[in-house]
């Protein structure tokens, strides 16, 4: 059996492969964020670096909203501020939507899934095991031609495969560069 490891890589690899070269006007981006929780365990932080990669989809609605699609690879360190050894990594495959009504303003919709390496219970939050779904609402100010401010809900949940499903529920603040 494959190892939760093994099939993230591949996954990230098809992605990888499967780019056409008919994406060269539409702009991959990496971005770093910082998100903290806020409704159960308030010490919990993240810290993310992500790969936003455009996927074929692109679409115009009315005169100016822009739609397009995209996957997120993000690699994130969640820790409890104030604990030595409560901290865990997070590797995630988030594929998006991404739409606004003209090129300074993205509003994000993403559903995805991944796995933790390390620690999965802080103080009074069980996260229940290393498996999870995850989702971003958010909007994305952009600013000139490469750089972009991010502000994202973000969740995470274990959807009730575990016996435990606290789940996380963050503000997430993010910096996007396009290239």
């Amino acid at each position: 059996m494959m190892s939760t490891a093994k099939i993230f890589i591949l996954s990230l690899a098809i992605v990888v492969v499967a780019t056409p070269s008919s994406f060269a006007e539409m702009l991959s981006q990496l971005g770093v964020g910082y998100g903290m929780e806020f409704k159960e365990n308030k010490d919990l932080e993240q810290y993310e670096i992500f790969w936003r990669q455009p996927l074929p989809y692109k679409t115009t609605f009315g005169d100016s909203w822009n739609v397009t699609t995209s996957v997120e690879v993000g690699a994130t360190l969640l820790r409890e501020e104030g604990c030595d050894n409560d901290e865990t990594g997070r590797f995630s495959l988030m594929p998006q939507v991404i739409f606004g009504p003209h090129d300074m303003v993205n509003f994000i919709v993403g559903v995805g899934a991944g796995f933790m390496v390390g620690e999965t219970e802080f103080t009074g939050q069980n996260l229940g095991g290393s498996f999870l779904f995850n989702s971003k609402v958010g909007a994305q100010l952009v600013l000139g031609e490469h750089w972009g401010l991010e502000y994202v809900f973000y969740h995470q949940s274990n959807a009730g495969i575990y016996d435990y499903n606290i789940g996380l529920n963050m503000h997430h603040f993010a910096v996007s560069y396009k290239f």
